[in-house]
């Protein structure tokens, strides 16, 4: 498989961390902040794009950075991010109960869903009950990192956890390998 080319300029986030906030907006900001974090994270690793109240689960590896963008928007950075980067590809949790929040109960839930639907489109995702996906972070934290990423978003189940695999590596190839040994 040929290795994907990294358009991804890192003196161009450098410059843009020294303007400051009066020149870039809110997702350049958020990417400035997301990029040296998620970077740094391989397979198994996992990534939650957070409203604010989301828990933290007690662990090492678990870093938390806040951001000045919605999850919608800090979301579909980070999957810019991976998919120039290549090394990882994402794995998409997403909370069952948020498909079924009224908008009367939480304004804005309607437009939310119908934007994190078309990023899920094509990708591979899981629609999970919160607490399973609690308990998955949880067991995560024992032993890998995980970068949780607070948004600006105030809408309840709407928080998107992303597990990481290999962008170069998958399953049926290490099935195969196991079988030969």
């Amino acid at each position: 498989m040929a290795q994907k080319t990294k358009p991804f300029c890192w003196a161009a986030l450098a410059s843009c961390q020294q303007m400051g906030p009066n020149v870039l907006n809110d997702v350049d900001l958020a990417r400035a902040k997301i990029a040296p974090n998620l970077l740094q994270l391989g397979a198994r690793n996992w990534v939650v794009v957070a409203d604010p109240a989301c828990p933290l689960p007690a662990g090492t590896g678990i870093v938390s950075i806040n951001v000045p963008a919605s999850t919608i928007d800090t979301f579909r950075e980070v999957l810019d991010l991976l998919e120039i980067e290549g090394a990882v590809v994402p794995r998409i949790w997403v909370n069952h109960e948020l498909s079924v929040v009224p908008e009367e109960r939480a304004p804005g839930i309607t437009a939310h869903r119908k934007e994190l639907e078309k990023l899920l489109l094509g990708r591979f995702h899981y629609e999970m009950n919160s607490r399973v996906i609690d308990m998955q972070l949880a067991q995560a934290a024992r032993d890998f990192r995980i970068l949780y990423i607070r948004t600006n978003t105030r809408l309840p189940y709407s928080s998107i956890a992303i597990e990481l695999d290999s962008g170069y590596w998958n399953a049926d190839a290490e099935t195969e390998v196991q079988q030969r040994l």
